[in-house]
């Protein structure tokens, strides 16, 4: 029989993983390019900046132009248009907005834009985070593949060994059948494998909008290394100010704020101005000049509804920012717990859980061989390497995860930036 080791590193060579190579930073690009998420968010961007431009707008002139004095008994009268009994006017009114409604539009819009920038920054952190694990999702898969691969290859190895000597009379047929039992579960365990590793590249292309074939996405980079102390811990006051989401959140706070002052500055009356042409042909004085003044005859409680209306948007967004912080505090707290225990996890694993299967495993295919161990060790030793190697992978993708989301958690904006 082949060396183990060296079957297991052939069938890994061999394994079936996908031709393009993708490192992260090259699908963090893609995904910046093609993220509907990021897409959606740009396209709100583009209509909170319209609504600060229609925030911004005076009230339009009204130009009005009219007759009077027709007579359906009479008609219009005998002569030229000019000699007709119609009298005519024409006029230019607008309306003067009092109480800052117009300074106050534009502040609740501007608010607005400011937060849907920061919205816009904020997908960006979270779908950095979402990529991160479809990224190291689709590593594991590959190599929870290569694992059942060499798994596979070694039981097949194994099989043709005892057929042989169940053939010579060496062994019993019961050692072959259990064997064979054996191989039929890691038949299984490579088909899973290969059905994980496709679900894992449809992730990534839907993040990254890859529109080829999804086989061909494979990812390159290394693992993250572990690291039982994440770092030193950020100003957790510092995080939570400038944390995108939290900014945006405080953002629209100060739109509800600016929206309840315009509400109650509805109060304010504005005026109706307005100057007007009247030219009357049976008046002696020819174009006559006027001027109007209008003002609404609401009463002081006319705009109570739309008053309480802004008054409970400002409570509730109060209400969401405090709870947003509140929540991002405990995000921060967990996270950072998190990476530390995987951090211990993985680098378990790496120096004592592997090391030790991998040592018991091959010491017991010698044993066998010899003579000096059952099939049944054997076959616990196999089945105990098995699991420490997809421990180690699951260790290192929990690990890469936990690292994504505290780094997520404590990605922070500056104060003139709010794009991803």
């Amino acid at each position: 029989m082949n060396s183990p080791r060296l079957l297991l590193l052939c069938a890994a060579l061999l394994a079936p993983l996908p031709a393009a190579a993708l490192s992260l930073a090259d699908a963090e690009q893609r995904m910046l390019a093609h993220d509907p998420a990021l897409a959606a968010a740009r396209i709100a961007l583009r209509g909170s900046q319209g609504d600060l431009v229609a925030a911004g707008r005076r009230p339009v002139a009204e130009l009005e132009l009219g007759t009077s004095k027709y007579s359906r008994i009479e008609g219009m009268g005998p002569g030229r248009v000019h000699d007709k009994r119609l009298d005519s006017t024409l006029g230019v009114g607008w309306t003067w907005e009092r109480g800052g409604k117009r300074r106050l539009r534009m502040r609740e819009a501007d608010a607005m834009v400011a937060a849907s920038a920061l919205d816009l920054a904020d997908a960006g952190r979270l779908q950095r985070l979402a990529l991160h694990e479809a990224y190291f999702g689709l590593k594991a898969a590959q190599e929870t593949l290569a694992v059942a691969t060499g798994n596979r290859a070694l039981s097949a190895d194994a099989m043709a060994a005892v057929e042989h000597q169940v053939r010579v009379g060496a062994q019993a047929p019961i050692a072959r059948d259990r064997l064979l039992v054996e191989d039929l579960k890691l038949a299984a365990e490579l088909r899973d494998a290969r059905l994980d590793l496709l679900d894992a590249q449809q992730t990534l292309a839907l993040l990254i909008g890859h529109a080829g074939d999804v086989a061909a996405l494979a990812a390159d980079d290394p693992w993250p290394a572990p690291d039982a102390r994440p770092g030193p811990e950020p100003e957790l006051d510092q995080v939570l100010a400038r944390r995108p989401d939290l900014r945006a959140a405080e953002r629209r706070l100060q739109a509800a704020d600016a929206g309840r002052e315009l509400a109650r500055s509805q109060r304010r009356r504005d005026l109706g101005l307005a100057i007007e042409a009247e030219r009357e042909p049976t008046d002696v004085a020819g174009v006559t000049w006027g001027v109007s003044v209008s003002v609404p005859l609401n009463g002081p409680g006319h705009y109570r509804g739309e008053i309480a209306r802004a008054e409970a948007d400002y409570d509730l967004a109060l209400l969401e920012q405090r709870q947003a912080r509140s929540e991002a505090l405990q995000a921060l707290q967990h996270a950072r717990r998190a990476w530390q225990q995987a951090s211990e996890r993985l680098h378990d694993y790496q120096t004592r859980l592997l090391p030790a299967a991998t040592s018991a495993r091959e010491g017991m295919e010698l044993a066998y061989r010899r003579g000096a161990a059952s099939l049944t060790d054997l076959l616990d030793a196999r089945r105990a390497a098995r699991e420490a190697e997809i421990d180690l992978i699951e260790a290192r993708i929990g690990h890469a995860v936990a690292q994504a989301r505290w780094q997520a958690a404590i990605q922070t904006v500056p104060s003139d930036e709010t794009t991803p």
